[in-house]
């Protein structure tokens, strides 16, 4: 888990500056050392689920959501950034005729894989943290298909994935110490791809935990003296 975190720090910051080269890995080892040794980095683990709204809710029924991701705070505080990854699964069942396939899927799983990367602010008051922020990202969207096979008496199952994009909105609130919180949030997410003819909208609320990193600089210092 911790190296999934440091991936997506360090995509955060390649994205940030520009015309990264290979001579240039220390400046970015040195960079990402001094943000985490300021404690500007939250990771953060979170679980809940995620509603579909509008027509696709005859489609698609919450089962849960978690996300994981980063938060990074900038030189002023109010702001930061906020790489994430969010995973909701879905009770499936089909509406329309797939012509390649037999059959029509009922009480099956989907599944969305999101990456987003937004840009957000915060207002704090004492331990209390209202944060909000917008991103764009996109992902893979898994829809389940089966056909039978009655000559074998076989149901073969198997996924029908595609990629959507992504617009994330989201607001919430943590509450804690420095170093750990606990957070509450609600993000709406909009997806470019359809379901069954229906626009995918969700709105997905979240608990869980966010975690100061400031440890990972020491790691980052060996690293760095190699």
């Amino acid at each position: 888990m911790t190296k999934l975190y440091f991936f997506l720090f360090s995509l955060s910051l390649l994205i940030n500056i520009k015309g990264l080269r290979a001579q240039n890995i220390d400046t970015l080892l040195s960079k990402s050392e001094e943000i985490l040794e300021e404690g500007r980095i939250f990771s953060i683990k979170g679980i809940g689920m995620a509603f579909p709204m509008g027509e696709v809710s005859d489609v698609l029924s919450p089962k849960f959501s978690s996300e994981i991701g980063l938060q990074i705070l900038l030189k002023n505080p109010r702001y930061f950034v906020y790489p994430a990854l969010d995973y909701m699964n879905y009770k499936y069942d089909q509406k329309y005729d797939d012509p390649g396939y037999d059959y029509k899927t009922k009480n099956a799983s989907a599944k969305l894989y999101i990456v987003t990367f937004s840009a957000g602010l915060i207002k704090q008051i004492n331990k209390l943290r209202i944060f909000s922020s917008a991103g764009l990202g996109g992902g893979i969207i898994n829809e389940p298909r089966a056909n039978v096979n009655a000559a074998a008496h076989e149901i073969n199952f198997e996924n029908k994935s595609s990629f959507t994009g992504t617009l994330r909105l989201n607001t919430g609130l943590d509450y804690g110490k420095k170093t750990f919180k606990f957070f509450a949030e609600i993000s709406y997410l909009l997806q470019t791809k359809r379901i069954e003819q229906s626009n995918l909208h969700t709105l997905a609320i979240n608990v869980g935990t966010k975690t100061n990193l400031y440890r990972l600089a020491k790691s980052l210092k060996k690293l760095r003296e190699q």
